[in-house]
């Protein structure tokens, strides 16, 4: 191998060596892709959360809509009320 392929066989090393360098800390390298899919995969749960609230919502709603039972269960327990025919006892401390 002579002096001219070692310098070229040389410098095509270092410049694969910096571009790999590149690739990786570059503003859209792979460090950053990896920042990104993390940032993807912490939406997508937050996402997840808040469907089921959202789902839980639409029941209550649902609920609140058709069902007098959960109404007053939710004006007793909730709200400290009490039927016309209902008596209230509450301890003094």
């Amino acid at each position: 191998m002579g002096r001219i392929e070692k310098i070229g066989f040389y410098l095509a090393f270092v410049l694969m060596g910096l571009f790999l360098i590149y690739i990786f800390f570059c503003t859209h390298g792979i460090q950053d892709y990896r920042r990104l899919d993390r940032q993807k995969a912490s939406v997508l749960s937050q996402i997840d959360i808040v469907k089921q609230e959202n789902q839980q919502i639409e029941n209550q709603i649902v609920r609140l809509k058709k069902d007098p039972e959960y109404i007053r269960h939710l004006a007793k327990h909730e709200q400290g009320m009490a039927a016309s025919d209902e008596l209230i006892f509450k301890q003094k401390k």
